[in-house]
């Protein structure tokens, strides 16, 4: 039977029913898919780039995504896996580099309709269910009927709003179990309770959202409360909500300082889903999503095979995830010489030994290493740039990703870069005829875009090292204008090595971070924590340690008061 959530709203007000609810204020709106929120400034050094000086864009009600919709239903009914539901609502905007930025994550009537129908499907499946019933039921339930209800709604209650009811919610949540046996006169009268006190709890805005109403007010913050912050953490971290243990620390009071927030975060880092983090945050950022789709000529490239996208997307998780584990730092990731490679990417890197299916670590030779090591001199980074304009693709992703270089937008209609007419030219050549003046300018080519992705151009379209190109030499040479002044190079390994040395570089690798962490743009009211993490993972601060560093700022335990 549907019940419907205007019927359970109006017996729970307490939920507080509101179509204002996930409505952000957009004071900072720096920060789109490309990276850029103006296009004044072409490098923004020190300033970093989207800090407008404005106060960040925030809301009290930041929505979950769809993946942490998934995640929370799994973890709140107990769930071997994810439901799989919301592959059927209505689809997630992204807007920046990150599925979580709170400006995309609205509820429209259509997405709202699809919560109540997964709320009424899942409330059925699990109380028909006696193993997913039972697992639900907090442990030494008591016999007397009233109490027995009322430790169901305390207990699912938490988990599901992720803190601790007041009487005043559990009475609510009380008088709305009573009318299972009325709504599903079929089922036995207290599984009737469970089931539509599920659906209620599914749809109401304390799960759908993260309520960050906070606990008191400072100048221009909101200081947030020991259950917000766990839910900070949790979405940031393993996206999804607290576990029991996160849950009882909070309604200890033992999330109100720096140092227990780090302990909390440390543990939650330690358990595999902080690890899932890790590959979550990486693979946004750097778009591992390509190498999943690569599709290659096999005749132009007869190491390409079926599948090759998906071992390049695992040779980068495990480099990412060795970085970590072995307390490696940003610096590394960019210039690590070694790898992990099967036997089929070993052939397409041109490394000798016996190799098979499995993965395995493997060093760069001396003779290799002046051109490999890092995250983009991988295959997956390369093919996914690859062809005739790899070079302005691989300069255009790393300005805007990696150095966080602001470019101006490109014309509406550029001509394509002309193919063979009979005139054998490198790749270079014919970029470095095509991008002058009516494309973004030659300034804006030669001097930002092209010199980083020629760098790059003693690879091929998969990857594979080269120092030929159609007969004719490869010239890899390049000079870029940093923040702290131009730098010349030869190669992708010189070019990985000057970007690990500049501060701009790690000031970049902080802001994603902190984007990530808090589900928002970054503006001028976080310029001093990006700088201040930027110079420690300068420093050779770990990447996990920067993690814990950001946890314990206060723009991570508080959100702009200007917010709805």
């Amino acid at each position: 039977m549907r019940i419907g959530y205007l019927r359970i709203c109006s017996l729970l007000l307490l939920f507080g029913c509101n179509g204002a609810i996930g409505e952000a204020t957009t004071e900072a709106g720096a920060g789109g898919p490309t990276g850029g929120g103006g296009t004044s400034a072409p490098v923004c050094g020190r300033s970093v780039c989207g800090a407008t000086g404005e106060l960040a864009a925030s809301t009290a009600f930041p929505r979950l995504t769809h993946s942490q919709w998934e995640n929370s239903v799994r973890d709140l009914l107990r769930l071997a896996e994810p439901p799989d539901l919301s592959g059927s609502f209505e689809p997630d905007t992204r807007i920046s580099f990150f599925d979580n930025n709170i400006r995309a994550l609205r509820v429209s009537s259509d997405l709202w309709g699809d919560y109540q129908d997964a709320a009424e499907t899942l409330a059925e499946a699990a109380t028909s269910d006696p193993a997913i019933l039972a697992g639900l039921l907090p442990g030494g339930l008591p016999g007397d009927a009233s109490e027995r209800a009322r430790a169901v709604v305390r207990n699912l209650g938490r988990r599901a709003y992720r803190r601790t009811l007041s009487n005043e919610e559990i009475d609510a949540h009380i008088t709305l179990f009573e009318q299972g046996a009325v709504h599903f006169p079929d089922m036995p009268a207290f599984d009737g309770g469970v089931r539509i006190l599920l659906e209620a709890f599914l749809q109401a805005p304390h799960f759908v959202y993260r309520v960050e109403l906070g606990q008191s007010q400072s100048e221009d913050a909101v200081q947030l409360g020991d259950f917000e912050i766990a839910s900070r953490l949790s979405y940031m971290i393993w996206d999804s909500g607290p576990d029991d243990a996160l849950l009882d620390q909070a309604e200890q009071g033992a999330l109100r300082t720096p140092e227990q927030i780090a302990g909390q975060a440390a543990r939650l880092l330690d358990d595999p889903r902080g690890r899932a983090m890790l590959e979550r945050f990486h693979a946004q950022l750097f778009n591992w999503d390509l190498y999943r789709d690569l599709s290659k000529n096999p005749s132009e490239f007869p190491l390409y095979y079926g599948g090759v996208g998906q071992d390049m997307y695992e040779e980068a998780r495990r480099f990412v995830e060795h970085i970590f584990e072995s307390d490696g730092d940003f610096g590394e990731l960019l210039t690590a010489p070694y790898t992990f490679v099967n036997g089929d990417l070993a052939s397409i890197y041109g490394l000798e030994g016996a190799f098979d299916d499995a993965f395995a670590q493997v060093s760069f030779d001396s003779a290799m290493q002046p051109q490999r090591g890092g995250l983009l001199t991988q295959l997956g980074f390369l093919a996914s740039h690859g062809g005739l304009t790899g070079s302005v693709h691989r300069g255009v992703f790393i300005n805007h990703r990696v150095l966080c270089t602001e470019l101006p937008p490109p014309p509406d209609a550029i001509p394509p870069i002309p193919g063979d007419d009979g005139v054998t030219m490198t790749s270079r050549e014919r970029i470095e005829m095509h991008t002058g003046p009516g494309t973004c300018g030659a300034s804006c080519h030669g001097t930002y875009i092209n010199p980083i992705g020629y760098a790059f151009e003693r690879f091929d379209g998969l990857g594979q090292y080269r120092t030929e190109e159609l007969g004719l030499p490869v010239d890899s040479a390049a000079t870029f204008e940093f923040a702290d002044g131009p730098v010349s190079y030869d190669g992708a390994g010189e070019l990985s090595g000057a970007m690990a040395e500049r501060v701009q570089t790690h000031d970049c690798y902080a802001k994603h971070w902190v984007e990530y962490a808090l589900g928002r743009d970054t503006a001028g009211s976080d310029l001093d924590l990006i700088q201040n993490m930027g110079d420690a993972s300068l420093g050779g601060l770990s990447i996990r340690e920067l993690i814990l560093e950001l946890v314990q700022s206060d723009e991570f335990r508080a959100r702009n008061a200007e917010g709805s």
